[in-house]
């Protein structure tokens, strides 16, 4: 059988009829498989698999049962974690039935001896060394570590274009641009760590899942191993379905899975507002003694957090005996907390004091963005700090405001504004901090009232939790913009509005029974993959793969497996899409196949070959595309010649979509929007990863 070669889609520079290519790369292929480089960026469509009401779990149908013993079966338990761009919190209950009572749910505050005891732990990671045994997260990290900051919004920035390229910005700041002085001059410990952004949220998550554990050691490790368990999961609105699935993995790697639960029933996910909206309805009731709201009325939640701001408008559809809900509107969300005030506020240092002056206060400094690996050293923290108590006062009165600055700015001056260290702010710099994000907001519950008006109803009531939400000046031109409309903003007090996400979503798995559209967060028990040829790297492939192809002239890696889905992975639906080509002479056979392998060894995901020469035996075929190029004119393909031999050539430009759904995975081959080859592959019944 003679050569066949593929490669992913990519043209020479000439003008074409049709849109480009998305990101060009070559790539062949020899023998019968196809040649990829490495997969261009999936773009999933944002959607979980919903269980319709009263309908089983995946894992009660995959035959899940609860222990009688010593009458157990009669309780579970239920944990939350509200894992926040600025503070985590880890809340649990032990309930006996479906209905619950806010009095029985335990909220984790002892972190640790260094922590002191806090209804929430701030989401801060260092990698610095620790001399004096500090723990180097939350609050407990020695005064010259470097810490990660803002760890949450690394999960979402691969879903982002403008992201990337900023990653790739600090990259190459953070190994100062590949001059080795500076490598040297950090003796062995570079400020830059090397992690990916799942591996530093892990790594965080795993210290959270520490805590929680020792904090459920009073049930003992037997009883903990026959408790019926459910983990809740509460993410943003507008979280993207990579998101999802990197928050997912995070935290089964950091011990919320079946390894640390045995009787673990189900890992479900709820959205951030829907949460804080079932606790803030309840407590508010409870506690002022009063029902706010009526059957059928409408109202509107607002999730003011220290990354995003989530809100979505609810119709209540009953009261009693349990609160039911009914989301009304599209929940609409921004990037928008009060870790972006901070932003403002380190955007006008830099201007005012100088970047000479900025570096020596925080040399760490690789962003003026709010993304991955965002660091933070020792006065850079005592500036935040200071700033924090600021920002929580203001606005007290139209004074202006005094900020120490610390270490070697601490004699600084600067005319009019820098006086022996101490930083002036005044009134109107302090709003500009704060008003890109206050209207944003109000511009996210406007369009709320419109969507709630657009079908004839009205909102009374704008419920305000979150972090940011305990804002002074938020609330003020929240309350005067809404007085207009004649609706009342309400919030719970101050330490129940912080919480009021991680409670709400214990109620959420308390009463999962009873919700309509319970999002299971089930995950394929197998990794998925495809044997291509890739673009030959020295650093990524062995030399024994090496080869030129004689056609196309090109130095390839032959046959790689690119791992399409991974054990673990979300099994949602939503659609991957590559682009690859296949080049072939003018009388060769243009009949091709694609095989679609899966690794035998689910235990061990994180050791799947990656070359088929010395991994094949580790493969299972479990389906093949097959598809006919003869029948298609040559004036559909691109025409090459070799510069050697000049032989013509073609290169056909095809994409590989892969559509997952919750039975399992469908595999085409398109031309020109056609379909040439398409085959479905049923998937193992999945269950929540461990």
């Amino acid at each position: 059988m003679s050569e066949r070669r593929f490669s992913v889609a990519s043209r020479p520079d000439r003008p074409t009829s049709g849109p480009p290519p998305v990101s060009p790369k070559p790539v062949q292929l020899r023998a019968d498989y196809l040649r990829d480089n490495l997969l261009e960026e999936d773009e999933p469509a944002d959607v979980l698999f919903e269980t319709p009401s009263g309908t089983e779990s995946p894992s009660q149908a995959a035959g899940h049962s609860e222990p009688d013993q010593y009458g157990l079966s009669r309780h579970r338990l239920v944990v939350a974690i509200d894992y926040g761009t600025t503070f985590t919190g880890v809340a649990y209950a032990t309930p006996r039935f479906d209905d619950a009572n806010l009095d029985e749910i335990e909220i984790v505050s002892n972190w640790g001896t260094k922590m002191g005891n806090h209804e929430k732990i701030p989401s801060i990671y260092s990698y610095s060394p620790a001399p004096n045994g500090e723990e180097q997260w939350g609050v407990d990290v020695t005064e010259d570590a470097v810490t990660m900051v803002n760890t949450m919004m690394e999960l979402h920035v691969q879903d982002d274009k403008i992201d990337e390229l900023e990653l790739v910005l600090q990259v190459l700041n953070g190994t100062c641009n590949m001059d080795f002085e500076n490598i040297k001059a950090q003796r062995g410990y570079p400020k830059y760590p090397v992690k990916s952004p799942n591996e530093v949220v892990t790594d965080f998550l795993s210290k959270v899942f520490q805590h929680l554990s020792n904090d459920l050691d009073h049930f003992g490790s037997h009883l903990r191993a026959l408790m019926p368990v459910d983990i809740v999961i509460t993410v943003p609105v507008q979280w993207s379905y990579q998101a999802k699935n990197s928050t997912i993995r995070a935290m089964t790697r950091a011990g919320f899975n079946e390894q640390s639960f045995p009787n673990l029933i189900d890992i479900i996910m709820v959205t951030e507002p829907e949460a804080a909206a079932i606790y803030t309805a309840r407590h508010l009731k409870k506690d002022k003694k009063k029902e706010f709201l009526k059957t059928k009325e409408h109202f509107i939640l607002c999730d003011a957090g220290g990354g995003t701001v989530d809100i979505v408008s609810y119709r209540v559809t009953q009261l009693e005996p349990t609160l039911e809900l009914q989301q009304a509107t599209i929940p609409t969300s921004e990037r928008c907390g009060s870790a972006y005030i901070n932003l403002n506020f380190k955007r006008w240092l830099r201007r005012v004091i100088g970047e000479e002056n900025y570096r020596a206060l925080d040399p760490n400094s690789s962003s003026q963005q709010i993304s991955a690996h965002a660091m933070e050293g020792k006065e850079m923290r005592q500036v935040m700090k200071r700033f924090e108590g600021l920002k929580k006062a203001f606005p007290r009165d139209n004074r202006p405001l005094k900020l120490d600055l610390p270490g070697p700015l601490s004699e600084l001056n600067i005319p009019r504004r820098v006086s022996q260290g101490e930083l002036t702010i005044s009134y109107h710099e302090m709003k500009e901090f704060f008003d890109p994000c206050v209207d944003t907001v109000l511009e996210l519950i406007q369009n709320q009232i419109l969507q709630v008006e657009q079908k004839n109803n009205r909102v009374k009531n704008v419920f305000l939790v979150g972090g940011f939400g305990e804002s002074r000046y938020l609330q003020q031109e929240l309350e005067e913009s809404l007085t207009l409309r004649k609706i009342a903003m309400r919030h719970p007090e101050k330490a129940k509005a912080w919480t009021a996400v991680v409670q709400g979503a214990v109620i959420y798995g308390i009463e999962k029974a009873r919700h309509r559209n319970t999002v299971f967060a089930t995950t394929f028990t197998r990794s998925y993959g495809i044997v291509l040829n890739q673009p030959y790297s020295v650093r990524m492939h062995d030399g024994k793969d090496r080869f030129v192809d004689p056609l196309t002239e090109r130095v390839q890696a032959s046959r790689q497996i690119n791992w399409l889905i991974h054990r673990g992975d979300l099994m949602s639906t939503h659609t991957i899409e590559k682009d690859i080509t296949c080049s072939f002479g003018e009388h060769e056979t243009r009949i091709f196949k694609l095989p679609v392998y899966t690794y035998i060894h689910d235990e061990d995901n994180e050791e799947k070959p990656d070359r088929f020469e010395t991994g094949q035996h580790e493969l299972e075929e479990v389906a093949k595309l097959n598809f006919d190029l003869s029948q298609v004119p040559f004036s559909d393909f691109e025409s090459h010649r070799n510069s050697n031999t000049r032989q013509l050539f073609y290169t056909a430009y095809m994409k590989c979509m892969i559509f997952i759904s919750e039975v399992g995975l469908e595999v085409q081959v398109l031309l020109n929007g056609h379909q040439l080859s398409s085959t479905k592959i049923n998937c193992q019944a999945p269950k929540p990863t461990y």
